[in-house]
């Protein structure tokens, strides 16, 4: 399970420590925090630039919140600083320009494959950011908690069936968003005939929508 800093939360993670769900949390970067991230001195390099100096570097800092500890919640806490990508400034470490960022974890894996299978969750990003914009996932249509459960399953079944439908019968289009597909393959102006059994759709010459006979 990955979570944004939302989800560094005592309480969360006692639940999913109970429940034996593994999890990368991207951590809030209290005062207490950075300061311990601050005095860290024993880094791994994992990465470094075309003269042998290191760009990336990762640590397992000795870290615990006081919810944690009331809870009684193991937590690790992987530290990982770069000079390539944005995060939490380190002005004052060894004046190099470094950022970090902190997640926390219950996985037994090594402090640098923690961080990236982090990363990983960026790949739902443009998905959910899809939903949103193109099926409306946001809004809440009801107050009632099963009738908008059931709205969202209903927009998900449409984004996956017209992704499907777009993917297997019209590969060679792009891969577009949904406002530009519904434009192509949906929104298209015909005439549907009937003759005898038969119903017939009539496009436009060239639509992409090559389907004619209906069943």
């Amino acid at each position: 399970m990955r979570v944004d800093a939302a989800g560094d939360c005592g309480p969360l993670l006692q639940m999913l420590h109970q429940e034996r769900v593994f999890y990368v949390i991207k951590a809030v970067v209290s005062p207490n925090l950075f300061k311990t991230v601050v005095s860290q001195r024993d880094w791994t390099t994992v990465d470094v630039d075309a003269d042998e100096l290191p760009i990336r570097q990762v640590a397992e800092i000795p870290f615990v919140r006081a919810g944690w500890k009331a809870l009684d919640v193991p937590v690790r806490v992987i530290v990982v600083r770069s000079k390539e990508r944005q995060g939490k400034q380190l002005s004052l470490l060894d004046d190099a320009d470094w950022t970090f960022q902190v997640f926390l974890t219950n996985r037994v894996k090594d402090a640098n494959d923690i961080a990236w299978d982090y990363d990983q969750r960026a790949g739902i990003e443009p998905i959910i950011a899809e939903l949103k914009g193109g099926w409306g996932i946001g809004h809440a249509s009801s107050y009632g908690f099963a009738a908008n459960h059931a709205v969202l399953l209903l927009k998900l079944l449409a984004y996956n069936l017209l992704d499907r439908y777009a993917t297997t019968q019209h590969v060679t289009l792009p891969r577009w968003r949904t406002p530009w597909r519904r434009r192509t393959l949906i929104v298209l102006p015909g005439r549907l005939s009937r003759s005898g059994r038969v119903r017939q759709l009539h496009l436009l010459p060239g639509s992409p929508l090559s389907r004619p006979q209906l069943e």
